[in-house]
């Protein structure tokens, strides 16, 4: 007989990990569906954030990789260094966050089915059926539930249709290598996130360097596909910057590759998605939860997860809900911070030179402390860097003013 359930989830990242997670300790019954055999599969995410997320969803210590304290911005020309005196934040194991988000909803009765792919589903004026393929196979199952929660990333695969049309996505491309190198290297890097700007070590975007366990690092560039101004033409792809910063930057000349993983990001400008529709749900990326200047996800797909999952309870419990207002208080929430993301990202990455970049930094460098750079990279809050920089030109009018008296 088919299995029913109350919400089959497709997708088991963080944001699809914490749907099942959430609705499993409400007591509903919950599908929560990996297309790959493993969590630990499909690796992909630098996964470095501040440590409230860790408070923020109870997250145990067994997902974290290493804690940092410091932060290095490289330039094409100059580098720069802001020393934090405590730990300001980790970086995940993002195979094991899965994991445990995963195993923590069927410790609560949820079940996980993992290797199996979403085909397609059909939606009558009760339920949706959800047809479901084993890897490697063409084994298909159906699954019936009175909701479906797309969390299935850039594709958005539960949302739309094949070939249905979508909105106008900007798209992101990275490569991340895992490697073990020599402990006096990893020493120097073990408790800094390093982030690269400029066109000598970036296309489009930026690269990075960040701690894992003992001896391990994560290394990695993103690019952006935005029309740029100022960059050259380049026959570098982000492999190749990511073995040029190997290379160069670490002068790390043998290593051990323990894993190679890459992907993408499709991302809505000013928050166009569908967020719900004829029974299906969408979280995390796939209504483009990210960071649109950094590209960090975990955080805020999480953060919808749980947020959607106040309508998706309701929905079960009473029999109705507006999902309408999942999408308007998540974009009252975030639209404007997400606004000034896009254009940060989008001049710093597409439009300025490397003089230019260089100079923001160095000013950020000279003006503000590691706690402010952290919010505005992190937290979206910049109200330290406005009133500086109205103190600056302040300063500048008054001594212009009294230039010109004397």
């Amino acid at each position: 007989m088919m299995q029913k359930y109350d919400v089959v989830v497709i997708g088991g990242g963080p944001a699809g990990g914490q749907v099942a997670r959430n609705l499993a300790k409400k007591g509903h019954r919950i599908l929560l569906v990996e297309r790959f055999p493993s969590f630990l599969d499909n690796n992909f995410s630098s996964a470095g954030m501040t440590l409230a997320p860790l408070k923020e969803f109870d997250l145990p210590n067994k997902v974290i990789g290493a804690y940092w304290k410091n932060i290095t911005i490289q330039c094409t020309k100059n580098s720069y260094f802001w020393k934090g005196n405590t730990n300001k934040g980790v970086v995940l194991d993002y195979g094991k966050l899965k994991q445990f988000l995963a195993d923590d909803a069927k410790s609560f009765g949820g079940e996980v089915l993992t290797g199996y792919k979403y085909i397609s589903k059909k939606v009558n004026e009760k339920s949706v059926i959800v047809s479901l393929q084993k890897a490697k196979s063409t084994e298909i199952i159906e699954v019936e539930s009175k909701l479906v929660v797309d969390a299935t990333g850039p594709l958005r695969k539960v949302m739309y249709d094949d070939k249905e049309v979508q909105p106008t996505m900007n798209l992101g491309s990275g490569t991340e290598y895992l490697i073990e190198v020599a402990p006096e290297i990893y020493e120097k890097y073990k408790d800094q996130l390093v982030f690269f700007l400029g066109h000598k070590w970036a296309i489009k975007g930026y690269s990075w360097i960040f701690p894992m366990e003992q001896n391990i690092l994560k290394v990695g560039a993103g690019k952006t596909h935005l029309k740029s101004l100022n960059q050259e033409n380049t026959d570098k792809t982000t492999k190749k910057i990511t073995e040029q910063i190997i290379k160069e930057y670490l002068k790390c000349d043998t290593y051990k590759l323990l894993d190679v993983h890459g992907g993408i990001l499709r991302y809505s400008e000013g928050l166009k998605d569908k967020f719900y529709n004829n029974k299906v749900i969408a979280v995390g990326d796939s209504v483009s939860a990210i960071n649109p200047r950094g590209g960090e996800g975990i955080r805020y797909a999480m953060q919808s997860a749980n947020l959607a999952c106040v309508y998706i309870d309701e929905y079960l419990v009473k029999g109705t809900t507006n999902f309408d207002n999942y999408r308007k208080k998540w974009r009252r929430r975030k639209l404007f911070k997400w606004r000034l993301s896009e254009v940060s990202s989008q001049r710093m990455y597409s439009k300025y030179t490397d003089v230019q970049i260089e100079n923001r930094v160095q000013f950020f460098h000279e003006n503000f402390s590691t706690d402010v750079l952290i919010d505005s990279l992190f937290n979206f809050k910049y109200n330290q860097v406005v009133l500086r920089f109205f103190q600056l030109i302040r300063l500048k009018i008054e001594f212009a003013f009294k230039k010109d008296r004397f």
